[in-house]
């Protein structure tokens, strides 16, 4: 079982990312179709499934847990699933959000052992952030990174790179340096409904790297092999990396999986086949495993029909 979480290509499968919904208060126009449906709660996995999912799989080497959604503030049970979590010998725990429903929260979550939250945030313009993410949100979720910060959460900024944001680029990054905390830059991935928009919105990282080094000095930061991003820091020391997932994919050092807000495991967002792990005992793990990371891929797929919202973000 020691070597289990290892696939044929020598990675070494250590983090997870656990959606713990797919229903989002948000309509980001990359990820939300006009027409989407969520699952039933009684559906989803309850507070005890993920905590003894996650339990089994840290016994075979998963480290770092990140709770996404979906929105994962719309889950009721969010402390409580940081609770049950913070029980389990995790070396990271952390939450992806749109902040809309964060600050409240925010003093519950602190006690636990989650302490790293990233926040999308991809305009600084209250018009540009409705147009992007089709609700009247702006200042709640600046409030919300301010009052994490305030409460010594480590935060990140990520930013979906598209054309119609491109104009804020400055504007990000110098609020990023204002409050000394990363921002992140993503390329638009070929995911659901931003297939039908992708060729109108995409620009790639170097694209905006060579932007960038036209007004600033930067200097390359080292990163874990496995890391998603690559990261600068400016001379004025801002922080920012970039997640080049379509131009400069990184799948050959992947290290990750996901479990959807059902209970399946998946081997990569991009990647359709699955297998259930609700209500697997403990000893029948090994054979999951080992087809998933059978299906886990080693060059970039092209691109997936099914809506992010629904995999697990």
């Amino acid at each position: 079982m020691n070597n289990l979480m290892t696939d044929s290509y020598g990675r070494k499968m250590r983090k997870l990312r656990v959606s713990l919904l797919d229903a989002c208060n948000f309509r980001c126009t990359y990820c939300m179709p006009e027409t989407a449906t969520f699952s039933k709660a009684h559906d989803l996995l309850s507070a005890d499934e993920i905590s003894l999912i996650v339990s089994n799989l840290i016994k075979l080497g998963i480290e770092e847990v990140r709770l996404t959604g979906g929105e994962p503030t719309l889950r009721s049970e969010l402390v409580e699933i940081s609770e049950r979590l913070s029980e389990i010998p995790l070396k990271r725990l952390a939450l992806t959000t749109n902040g809309f429903l964060l600050k409240k929260n925010l003093s519950a979550l602190r006690r636990t052992n989650l302490d790293s939250i990233n926040i999308s945030l991809d305009s600084l313009n209250r018009q540009n952030f409705l147009k992007l993410a089709k609700v009247d949100a702006l200042e709640v979720v600046l409030d919300a990174i301010d009052s994490a910060l305030d409460l010594g959460f480590q935060i990140k900024i990520n930013t979906v790179l598209m054309k119609q944001n491109i104009f804020e680029l400055e504007d990000l990054l110098e609020f990023a340096r204002s409050r000394q905390i990363e921002i992140r830059f993503l390329e638009l991935m070929k995911i659901g409904v931003a297939i039908n928009s992708f060729s109108e919105s995409f620009i790639s990282a170097g694209h905006v790297i060579d932007l960038l080094r036209r007004k600033y000095k930067m200097k390359q930061v080292n990163t874990e092999s496995d890391s998603t991003s690559f990261k600068y820091q400016l001379e004025n020391g801002t922080r920012l990396g970039f997640i080049a997932s379509e131009s400069m994919p990184f799948c050959g050092n992947c290290s990750r999986l996901r479990l959807d807000s059902k209970g399946a495991l998946r081997s990569c967002l991009m990647q359709e086949h699955k297998l259930n792990l609700r209500g697997v005992p403990f000893e029948d793990y090994a054979p999951v495993i080992k087809q998933v990371l059978k299906w886990k891929p080693n060059d970039r797929i092209e691109k997936i029909e099914q809506p992010m919202y629904q995999i697990g973000g």
